[in-house]
């Protein structure tokens, strides 16, 4: 945002220098980004006049002139333009004058003729874009007067960063509000003059807000018998401060206001429109010829203002052609309106329109103000353009906001900024900020924030005021007292560390996914109703919140094995949501999911690459609760959907599920896309483990005395669980250190109703060698308690 200080000067009283100037506005949260000096290369730049004007004699292209620039004698100048004449008024930079770019104006010889000075165009003194010819002044132009005196290039114009929340700094009277109020100055608002014709406005044009969700105030005036013209230089100045070019008069004033109020505002040529205003949203395919004569088709019920024959212009973004103000103009339609900012956000965008209006409309503006401002506007025209302002402007105002009330708690604020004010020290602050105060006890105050200030909405937001304006260098430094005891670490991020380490060493690989998944997952896993949707989801892949990780898991085995890697055992350790009691947050739980997929690495016993199954995938299940420490939990065949029946299992602890694991259903696999590949998945929950764990490490010396491996087939039957049976046989035989089952055979050679389950057995005795008869004693006791308590018998 530019601000002209001269322009400011109209509003409040300053004293202070630029420097000084700069530091409060960025002090009090309106950065100041740069600062231009105007006519800072304008020093020894003076107006002349040509007295003699003759050919080079040494150049056919140049010109050499005598120029009157108020000094005793005239100055020899060679010029290579080719747009001057004898007895023109030309502007001249003498010798020491410094251009743009640090040039240096001296006497030097073009050509073997001396040249005292140098003719300039707009380009060359930094004021403009026309670099077709040398400047040439009206013939009025006085003699030898300075050039940047002559177009009162006496300004500084700051260059402000203003954050979006504060859209009433995008003028000058809301930066004067704030100088004010930081020096605790006075403001000085125009003084606003109406002379009103008997004749109303609404006797010549109705107006309807058809569209009142997206319009909630809008303002019309008529002014009758306007002339359009060339603006004066004090309004074509203010304009040119702000980087526009006057256009005309009519339209001067409403960028002047707008740059003034901070309220966009058009001004239509009353004789074009066709009948009485609406302000609607576009009929699709309508067409739009706007301001910078682009003809836009409009498809996405964009808000119009419209007559009863077309629309007219985009509401608060641009003008449309067919009404603009031109030089023949005599009546003209002027219009404010509050336009919800989430609509010209969205409008501006999706055309690609950008434009002053849609800039301040997109933050909001003060819905309060536009009686005032219309006013303001109104009175500028009737006095610059002439005309006569019809009375009774047009009011159509849909809604008007609620005032906020803020409690303002002195203990509490005092607290927050580190500093003890009084009660009249903020109570005069807040005045000076236009804030009502209302007290309602001793240190407490009930606070109305002006219409202009929709920022503020809450105690923060006047802590923030009172602290920028009291002054940050006003609060001493303190160092905040703090503990040094250690804090305590988070048990779920203590638990997701210990769960990854285990399953990396056991040699899964970790992924990360995104906590949304699409809606379909629902559907396809059967998920429940507990799901959570998102409102606004970023795309369809991103609809729901994941209450179990086998979407995800699933996923990462897909898109691997379309890139041809087929040998998968990935892991992941993640949050996962559901709707709680119908409660306003969710329920999350800490999870941790496992899949295979593919071909397991060589073994002792195989060395080609043999399939994952589902011992493969119980072993990391049973190594991962071994390690948490949780040793007394059952299995029972699982009646998920989601897993093969048959080859998965619940685990329980009581009659508390903790998790399923097994292989994952046939039609589920083929339904995700993956072909030909099994994969096995296990997911717990560790949040509920959380109380059967125990994690603390006992350390235990490495026995010297060697391990004695036999291995060991039997017949069972097909339905037992061998995992029970196992554990059974750890349980009563003490010099059993470890039982892996490497395979499981139901086939031809064993007898119907029957499987073939093969074991590896570890003996160890931690005190003494085993003996050969001790050995063979411990195996005959193992085959005696399959055969008596489990029907098993020695495969032959």
């Amino acid at each position: 945002m530019l601000i002209s200080l001269n322009w400011l000067k109209q509003y409040v009283d300053i004293k202070e220098n630029i420097e000084e100037l700069a530091n409060a506005l960025t002090m009090i949260g309106q950065e100041v980004e740069a600062i231009e000096v105007q006519g800072k290369y304008l020093n020894k730049v003076v107006i002349g006049k040509i007295i003699e004007f003759d050919r080079h004699p040494n150049a056919d292209k140049l010109t050499l002139l005598k120029v009157d620039v108020g000094l005793e004698e005239p100055l020899q100048i060679v010029c290579g333009a080719t747009n001057h004449k004898l007895h023109d008024k030309v502007v001249v930079a003498i010798v020491g004058a410094v251009l743009p770019g640090d040039f240096k104006i001296k006497k030097n010889k073009i050509r073997d003729i001396e040249s005292q000075g140098m003719l300039c165009s707009e380009v060359e003194l930094g004021i403009g874009e026309d670099k077709s010819g040398i400047i040439i002044l009206p013939e009025e132009a006085p003699i030898g007067k300075e050039y940047r005196e002559y177009l009162n290039l006496n300004d500084v114009i700051f260059e402000l960063e203003i954050t979006p929340n504060r859209p009433d700094c995008l003028s000058h009277i809301g930066i004067a509000r704030e100088i004010a109020a930081y020096y605790g100055r006075k403001i000085k608002y125009p003084v606003i003059e109406l002379n009103e014709a008997i004749e109303s406005v609404n006797s010549l044009i109705k107006v309807n807000i058809e569209d009142k969700d997206r319009c909630k105030r809008y303002m019309g005036r008529i002014i009758r018998n306007v002339e359009v013209k060339e603006s004066p230089n004090w309004l074509k100045d203010r304009i040119r401060s702000m980087g526009l070019k006057p256009i005309n008069n009519i339209v001067d004033i409403t960028n002047f206001v707008m740059f003034e109020y901070n309220q966009p505002m058009h001004a239509f040529d009353f004789d074009k429109l066709q009948g009485n205003i609406s302000i609607r949203a576009a009929k699709p395919g309508e067409i739009l010829t706007t301001l910078d004569g682009i003809e836009r088709e409009l498809k996405n019920n964009e808000l119009v203002i419209a007559d009863e024959v077309k629309a007219t212009a985009l509401a608060g973004i641009i003008g449309g052609k067919s009404t603009q103000i031109e030089n023949n103009t005599k009546n003209i339609f002027l219009e404010v309106a509050y336009f919800t900012p989430d609509n010209i956000r969205k409008t501006s965008r999706e055309l690609g329109i950008f434009t002053d209006s849609s800039y301040r409309n997109e933050r909001g503006l003060d819905i309060e103000n536009l009686d005032v401002v219309i006013d303001r506007a109104a009175s500028l025209i009737s006095e610059i353009a002439g005309g006569e302002i019809l009375s009774e402007a047009i009011d159509r105002y849909i809604e008007k906001p609620e005032k906020v009330e803020i409690s303002l708690d002195l203990q509490k604020l005092n607290k927050f900024i580190g500093k003890e004010l009084s009660y009249d020290e903020v109570g005069k602050i807040l005045t000076n900020l236009d804030i009502t105060i209302k007290s309602y006890a001793e240190a407490k105050m009930v606070l109305t924030p002006p219409s202009y200030r929709g920022d503020l909405q809450r105690a923060a937001d006047i802590y923030e005021e009172v602290i920028r304006m009291y002054g940050f260098e006003n609060i001493e430094d303190k160092i905040p007292e703090a503990s040094i005891e250690s804090g305590k670490e988070n048990i779920n991020f203590t638990i997701s560390n210990l769960v990854r380490n285990i399953l990396k060493e056991s040699g899964l690989n970790e992924v990360i996914n995104y906590s949304f998944i699409p809606k379909e997952a629902k559907e396809l896993f059967n998920l429940g109703d507990d799901i959570i949707e998102i409102k606004n989801p970023l795309s369809e892949d991103m609809a729901i919140m994941r209450s179990s990780l086998i979407y995800s898991l699933l996923a990462n085995i897909r898109d691997n094995l379309y890139r041809n890697q087929n040998d998968l055992k990935i892991f992941e350790v993640a949050k996962s949501f559901s709707n709680f009691n119908n409660e306003t947050l969710a329920k999350e739980d800490l999870k941790v999911a496992i899949a295979l997929s593919g071909k397991a690495e060589k073994t002792l016993w195989f060395q080609a690459k043999e399939g994952y199954n589902f011992f493969n995938l119980k072993g990391y299940v049973e190594n991962l609760f071994e390690k948490l420490g949780i040793n007394k939990y059952s299995l029972e065949r699982s009646k998920n959907n989601n897993f093969h029946p048959g080859v998965s299992a619940d685990l329980k602890i009581g009659e508390e599920l903790l998790g399923t694991f097994g292989e994952i259903h046939p039609v589920l696999i083929e339904k995700l896309g993956i072909k030909r590949e099994k994969v096995f998945f296990a997911e717990f929950n560790l949040t509920k483990m959380l109380k059967y764990m125990k994690i603390k490490v006992n350390y235990e010396s490495v026995s010297k005395y060697p391990e004695v491996l036999r291995d060991l087939a039997v017949t069972l039957d097909k339905n037992l669980l061998v995992g029970e049976m196992t554990k059974d046989i750890k349980k009563k035989i003490n010099l059993i250190e470890k039982i892996d089952i490497f395979d499981v055979y139901s086939g031809d050679k064993v007898e119907s109703g029957k499987k073939s389950v093969a074991m590896s057995i570890v003996l160890r005795d931690k005190f003494k060698t085993l003996t050969d008869e001790e050995i063979d004693k411990t195996m005959k006791d193992i085959l005696i308690l399959i055969k008596d308590k489990y029907n098993g018998e020695i495969r032959q």
